[in-house]
């Protein structure tokens, strides 16, 4: 009974150490994107890079069925125990910096704690001065303790003691409840890495040594806890290096974290819970994990998206009145697609009604007049109008008092080539919105009154729809300008989290008088059209920005050089999160700057893979360059406001821009 329970309470550890491994690694990939903007991610990353390494070598050392194995990856796992105290350590100077602590002799230790963890790996990799002997302990398997292992102890928690108390001192700093609630969490979790990785049982070197009851109560209670913990690290800090607000980020988050770890640790426990049993309904047991897996994943998924609503109300994830009214709209949009189908239903409705073959809609736009819709064979002349003459079928639309030069009317009807025309208006005030063309059955309108009431029920409806049509035209106009203000304001809301008073009064309280120019916007467009080499580059009074000559250090003192990282750091802080679309709204302004100045394509072939006119693009164009004025005078004011300039225009991008 006694080995029974023992068995069972070491599966137990081993699924919760698996469950730790699985979410460990996706939470990797979901910060992956991130890291490379953002300093505190990446420190994040790299801590839970070496915690998943300790725990993954775990598992795999209690599989291993060769000695020499079982050796080989307790040696590996060596690489996470060393590197943990230099990876806190390094989280906790990105999140000093964050609000304002800035330390380039921290900065120098970061770097010394992890070669010295470099050091202590090979050292227990190569030699047996740190680790030696194998003690072959059933499910805990490992290494007695070598004479410089309490050389490594000491090391271990004190850098492990000053990141934690690091920590202490940038939650001291933080001045708003909610800054100073998420690094109070920050604090009391980063207890987790440390206390998790450490390898206790190398301290004893007992070969007879008998894993007790309480022992694995004591470990899996352990293990639980650091999940726990590190559940609230990884919620904390994953809205450092995000650009959208706080709720988009919590919502990405959670579905994540719901349909790829989640999914996998209920995976994980079906597959553990079908291989111990000999056979599942008489049938073998590959063929039962087989149906199992799948049945599983189906389920899961079919689960999350049945309580998608509930879920989210649940955990508050979309509570507010604003996002719940912009979901209902994006859910009852009108799209073109949408409005196709429509009006060819009303087409193929009117042409039954009237007993005819052919039916078109066209709607009047700035750009001319737009086919939306058509039924049956239409007329080329019809389709591809030519100027003079739908200049006059439009003058008649408009005109309902017969002037001259305005084509002839009968019955409500223009008569034009052998179509006849139906004007189609807004309710509210009249306007002409578009028309409605069928063709002619006869040489006038010849309805009957059954027909005539059906076909003004379908013109109500069409009239109806590109009225409603145009009105969603107009807001996502005024979305679409915007955007790049919404996205500005909210870089300065999230950079001001942690920042404080010099993140809000950057931009408007400059120390560079350059910046306060009024032609610093032309400035920036001159250097960024000769971005690949030219006088308005090598001659750019942006050369004389305090940010320019910081950078300058890093590439040889050429000013040029630096000028050029600078322009590509602002033009990567208008990037949006998520995938790359050449064609939705929140792009438009990155991949303006991005494939014109940064790749140097011609205007033409930007506006054509942006699906967009030339005179749009330039129209946008100007704003996507304001963005990024105001995006390197943010990083000038930084680098002139600091004492520190080198060190604090490098987190610029970082822990501002990409928040």
């Amino acid at each position: 009974m006694y080995e029974q329970l023992t068995e069972i309470l070491a599966l137990i550890n081993d699924i919760v150490q698996a469950t730790i491994v699985i979410f460990g690694a996706a939470v990797l990939l979901y910060n992956l994107p991130h890291s490379f903007h953002d300093r505190v991610t990446r420190a994040f990353n790299s801590l839970l890079f070496f915690v998943v390494i300790v725990y993954f070598t775990e598992l795999l050392v209690t599989r291993a069925v060769v000695p020499l194995s079982t050796e080989m990856w307790i040696r590996l796992e060596w690489i996470g125990i060393a590197m943990v105290p230099a990876a806190l350590f390094h989280l906790a100077d990105a999140l000093s910096v964050t609000t304002g602590d800035i330390s380039p002799l921290r900065r120098l230790f970061v770097r010394v704690w992890y070669i010295l963890g470099v050091i202590f790996f090979s050292v227990a990799l190569f030699s047996d001065f740190l680790v030696n002997e194998l003690i072959p302990v059933k499910h805990a398997p490992h290494l007695s303790a070598g004479p410089i292992f309490p050389l490594f102890a000491i090391y271990y928690w004190s850098i492990s003691v000053i990141s934690i108390y690091l920590v202490w001192r940038a939650r001291e700093r933080c001045v708003t409840r909610t800054t100073r609630k998420r690094m109070g969490v920050i604090l009391a979790t980063s207890l987790a890495a440390p206390l998790a990785v450490f390898p206790y049982l190398t301290i004893s070197n007992d070969p007879n040594l008998e894993i007790s009851i309480a022992f694995w109560l004591v470990i899996i209670l352990g293990n639980l806890l650091v999940s726990v913990m590190f559940a609230f690290m990884t919620y904390y800090i994953a809205y450092f290096g995000a650009k959208s607000p706080d709720r988009v980020v919590r919502v990405r988050l959670f579905k994540f974290m719901a349909r790829v770890p989640l999914t996998a640790t209920i995976v994980l426990l079906v597959y553990i819970a079908v291989a111990r049993a000999d056979t599942l309904l008489g049938l073998p047991v590959g063929t039962a994990l087989a149906l199992a897996i799948v049945g599983t994943i189906i389920f899961v998924e079919w689960a999350l998206h049945a309580l998608k609503r509930p879920l989210e109300r649940f955990f508050q994830l979309t509570d507010e009145p604003e996002v719940r009214r912009i979901q209902q709209l994006s859910e009852r949009v009108l799209t073109t697609r949408d409005m196709r189908q429509f009006l060819e239903s009303i087409l193929a409705a009117s042409c039954e009604v009237l007993r005819t073959p052919t039916a078109f809609i066209a709607a009047f736009t700035p750009d001319g007049p737009r086919l939306e819709a058509m039924i049956g064979p239409l007329h080329d002349d019809a389709e591809t109008w030519s100027g003079g003459e739908w200049h006059k079928l439009a003058r008649t639309a408009v005109d309902t008092n017969g002037e001259p030069g305005t084509l002839e009317r009968s019955d409500g009807f223009i008569l034009w080539r052998d179509y006849w025309i139906k004007p189609l208006y807004k309710e509210q005030d009249g306007l002409l919105v578009g028309i409605l063309g069928i063709k002619a059955r006869s040489e006038k309108p010849d309805l009957n009154e059954n027909e005539e009431t059906a076909f003004e029920q379908l013109v109500d409806q069409a009239e109806s729809a590109l009225e409603d049509r145009q009105l969603q035209q107009e807001v996502f106009a005024a979305v679409e300008g915007l955007l790049p203000q919404v996205t500005a304001l909210q870089i300065r809301r999230s950079a001001a989290t942690f920042g404080g008073t010099p993140a809000l009064t950057a931009s408007f309280d400059s120390d560079s008088a350059l910046t306060r120019n009024p032609e610093f916007n032309n400035m920036v467009w001159d250097a960024l059209s000769h971005y690949w080499g030219g006088p308005k580059l090598t001659e750019s009074p942006l050369l004389h920005l305090q940010v320019v000559q910081d950078a300058a250090d890093e590439h040889g003192n050429n000013p040029t050089k630096a000028l050029r990282q600078i322009l590509v750091r602002a033009v990567e802080q208008q990037r949006p999160e998520g995938e790359r679309s050449m064609t939705t709204a929140e792009w438009i302004l990155y991949n303006i700057l991005e494939l014109k100045f940064i790749q140097g394509q011609k205007v033409r072939d930007v506006a054509r893979r942006l699906a967009m006119s030339e005179s749009d693009l330039y129209r946008k164009q100007r704003v996507a360059i304001e963005n990024v004025s105001r995006t390197i005078s943010m990083m000038e004011d930084a680098a002139v406001s600091s004492h520190v300039p080198t060190e604090f225009v490098e987190q610029i991008p970082e822990n501002s821009g990409d928040s």
